[in-house]
């Protein structure tokens, strides 16, 4: 910081007639304003550039100069016909001298300078170059030079367009940034997707209202992280700061702004995201026939002291806990390794699935009456001991199964917690993982604190045989939806559980059974009919890959991408309410938008990382595209007609 004070003093004090001789008889540099008579014209906006020569050896600054120096500004003689102007700063390189490091550039730079006027299209005015050229010393310089510029003569440089090419593009998507740690004086961002060489990446960062400055680094998984150093506390800045990366070919300019995201930069923001995603997680599909399942088991205590449903319900949240710990634990292995996983990822592995298909089979038989009336009675006891669920032991895995079958769904605010985690350190990892347990395990908790909730269930007596037998069949249809994701032939599941069906109704028939069993029926044979006879009348999905999406990119096409598994439950709801929905088939028919399907059922390594470009390790994730947001737009995790129909209406300005 001396260095600079004392540069920016000698820049006032020192501007005088010897600077601007010692320019022109050393011939240190040459400066010169492009072009003559003309304008330059990028993007739909309007430039001229201030052009440098420098001898060798001599440096001139970016707009953050590092340890020393002062970056080019401009002083107009008359600004009464100019709307707006700013310079642009070309993407820079280091200097290391006698350990002071500075970032500029030498040889020759030209800085653009866009420019717009007001109801003009001449202009022919003086301005007043203020900057610093250093070699072993240094000499600020404040000259003036004439520029004529005219609006209707668009000129040609080819000089020109590679400096403009040079100076980073704001968010042109180049590169992806997650930020994944902070403190009070640094911020540490992680650059996903990096495909170029570590040793072409180079990280440059700029504030206007402190200093600050940038240390790359490869971590042992081998991402490109790199660390932003600041003066001041980063929660006091008011403006953005202004990261700009380039790997050699490609140049952007991130904004990172402190006031929209510091809420964000801290962990409590996540762990509150974690706790109320966890507790959601309650309320999806994929876990309630295993909840249920418990609050029957605690009608059995009604009877029993407090302190049994304070145990039961403590071992319950004790098998959740510890399950989510070592499913953080799993992540973190793998990260070691190298590798990266995403939320529900064991369903990706066919063991697993087999596993815990024969598992909820099972439970269901149990529940049905079915072991009734196949197995002797010897054999039925020995089963029921097998699936007692009374047991403290039963209680503690029932917690640790219900984990398991929440992991293939992504609750609100679950998904940004997950990505959080996924990408933040190995104590982060754990904490997240324990809030979600927390949230998840919130139910079991207010019996704990509560136990005489207890006394809200009704009586002991024939309600009790009903909801056991529906149960039963929440289970049995949870397997059903576990055989189609093993591929399981659907007539041969079809036609089991019909037969299933059968021999559970001849065991104490009843009217509840016949109703719960003609419903079971009805909705079996809707979803034959449906996976068997009605595909013709669905959206048409071509199959993902990063080629295919930016070539309807470059095209200007509206894309809807929908990353989904057959395990993903969350998904299939969201392909019952909306997807497949005729409302959103005949707004995508009648504006020919693109849609593209990426099949998350078997581990993907690209899907994985294109869902980590939006920050999420689970699915469901849906994302719009189109001309007016190629970027993409992320959806969120259970979705409507009315959003879906709303974003792609805004990407693309159809009419509905």
């Amino acid at each position: 910081m001396f260095f600079k004070f004392f540069y920016i003093i000698l820049f006032f004090v020192a501007n005088t007639t010897l600077a601007f001789d010692w320019q022109e008889n050393k011939k240190n540099v040459y400066a010169e304003t492009l072009p003559k008579n003309g304008i330059f014209f990028k993007d739909n906006e309007y430039y001229f550039g201030i052009k440098f020569n420098l001898e060798d050896g001599w440096k001139t600054y970016w707009k953050n100069p590092g340890d020393a120096g002062s970056a080019l500004s401009i002083d107009w003689e008359n600004e009464k016909n100019i709307n707006s102007w700013k310079i642009l700063f070309p993407f820079p390189e280091i200097f290391v001298d006698k350990g002071v490091t500075t970032i500029g550039y030498d040889k020759e730079v030209i800085f653009p300078v866009k420019i717009k006027l007001n109801q003009t299209n001449v202009l022919n005015e003086k301005i007043k170059l203020n900057y610093l050229v250093c070699k072993e010393v240094c000499i600020p310089i404040s000259e003036s030079k004439d520029i004529n510029l005219d609006f209707k003569n668009i000129i040609q440089s080819k000089e020109f367009d590679r400096s403009f090419f040079n100076v980073p593009k704001n968010h042109s998507n180049s590169f992806k940034l997650s930020l994944i740690e902070t403190s009070k004086r640094n911020l540490t961002f992680e650059i996903r997707n990096f495909t170029n060489k570590f040793k072409d990446l180079e990280v440059f960062g700029f504030s206007e209202e402190c200093g600050l400055r940038v240390e790359t680094f490869l971590d042992k998984e081998r991402n490109p992280k790199f660390k932003i150093y600041t003066d001041e506390d980063i929660r006091s800045l008011k403006k953005p700061i202004f990261i700009s990366i380039s790997d050699g070919n490609k140049f952007e300019e991130i904004t990172f702004d402190i006031k929209t995201k510091s809420k964000k930069s801290y962990i409590g923001y996540y762990l509150i995201l974690a706790f109320f995603g966890g507790l959601i997680l309650n309320f999806m599909p994929c876990v309630l026939p295993v909840l249920s399942l418990k609050l029957y088991t605690f009608t059995n205590l009604k009877y029993k002291n407090y302190n049994s449903i304070r145990i039961n319900s403590l071992l319950i949240v004790a098998g959740i806990i510890t399950s989510f710990l070592v499913l953080a634990l799993i992540v973190i292995i793998l990260k070691s390794l190298g590798q990266i996983v995403g939320w529900g990822f064991q369903f990706q592995n066919i063991y697993f699935l087999i596993i815990v298909t024969t598992i909820i089979l099972l439970f269901s038989f149990n529940l049905l009456g079915f072991y009734e009336i196949v197995l002797p009675r010897y054999l039925q006891d020995k089963v029921n001991k097998f699936l007692d669920s009374n047991s403290r032991t039963g209680h503690f895995l029932s917690g640790a199964f219900a984990t398991l079958l929440a992991t293939p769904c992504s609750a609100p605010f679950l998904g940004t917690a997950v990505g959080f985690a996924m990408v933040a350190s190995n104590p982060n990892v754990l904490i997240i993982f324990f809030f979600i347990s927390m949230g998840f395990a919130l139910p079991y908790f207010c019996f704990i604190f509560f136990p005489k909730i207890i006394l809200v269930l009704p009586k002991p007596g024939e309600w009790m045989l009903n909801f056991r037998y529906l149960l039963g069949l929440l289970l049995l249809f949870s397997s059903i939806w576990l055989m189609n994701v093993l591929n399981i032939d659907f007539n041969l599941v079809v036609a089991l559980t019909i037969i299933i069906l059968f021999l559970s109704y001849i065991n104490k028939r009843n009217n509840f059974k016949r109703f719960a069993i003609s419903i079971s029926l009805l909705f079996l044979l809707f979803f034959y009919s449906e996976k068997s006879f009605f595909k013709d009348k669905e959206i048409v999905w071509q199959t993902f890959n990063y080629k295919l999406l930016k070539k309807y990119l470059d095209q200007d096409k509206i894309v809807l991408v929908d990353v989904t598994a057959d395990w993903c439950v969350t998904c299939q709801i969201n392909k019952m309410t909306t997807l497949k929905s005729n409302r959103l088939r005949d707004y995508i028919m009648k504006n020919e938008i693109v849609t593209i399907r990426a099949d998350w059922t078997k581990k993907n390594i690209e899907i994985l990382e294109y869902i980590k470009n939006f920050d999420r390790y689970g699915i469901p994730v849906n994302i719009i595209y189109g001309p007016k947001n190629k970027e993409g737009i992320l959806l969120p995790e259970i979705i409507s007609n009315d959003i879906v129909l709303d974003k792609l209406f805004t990407v693309g300005f159809y009419d509905n």
